[in-house]
């Protein structure tokens, strides 16, 4: 995509042709993973726990967050064409590259993606319990501590 590209330019006949050239460059398998990357790697951002080694592979994967910053606004503004014509689009699974910082906390997990909590069994009686749980950082199906 050109770097002058702007959001008007959305309707130009050449910017189907432009993500197919991105997705004929890195190739479909590559696109995923990158986007289950950056999925990972937002949900790690957005509760302040992104670890070094993290922030790491996520600058070597997409050096310039001005473009990434600049790709996210303009995917966003065309999901509902994408989820249109690929609805598996929306399936892309969430992946933390590295160890999840969220299982790191003592007492450890051993990479089982789960983490030590409280968790709330029956709301309505308050009965709650101690011990491992799905974490809910890097589990798709995690639960609620």
């Amino acid at each position: 995509m050109p770097d002058a590209y702007g959001p008007w330019d959305r309707e130009n006949a050449a910017f189907p042709d432009w993500i197919g050239q991105g997705v004929a460059r890195l190739g479909r398998d590559e696109i995923r993973q990158r986007a289950s990357y950056l999925a990972g790697y937002r949900r790690v951002w957005l509760r302040k726990l992104e670890t070094r080694e993290i922030r790491r592979r996520h600058s070597q994967r997409f050096p310039s967050a001005r473009r990434l910053n600049k790709a996210e606004s303009q995917a966003s503004a065309s999901i509902s064409f994408v989820a249109e014509q690929t609805p598996a689009a929306r399936d892309i699974p969430v992946v933390i590259d590295g160890t999840c910082p969220k299982c790191e906390v003592p007492p450890k997990c051993g990479g089982a993606g789960k983490i030590w909590a409280t968790w709330v069994i029956d709301d309505a009686s308050d009965w709650c319990e101690e011990g491992f749980g799905p974490c809910w950082l890097c589990q798709p199906e995690g639960g609620a501590a």
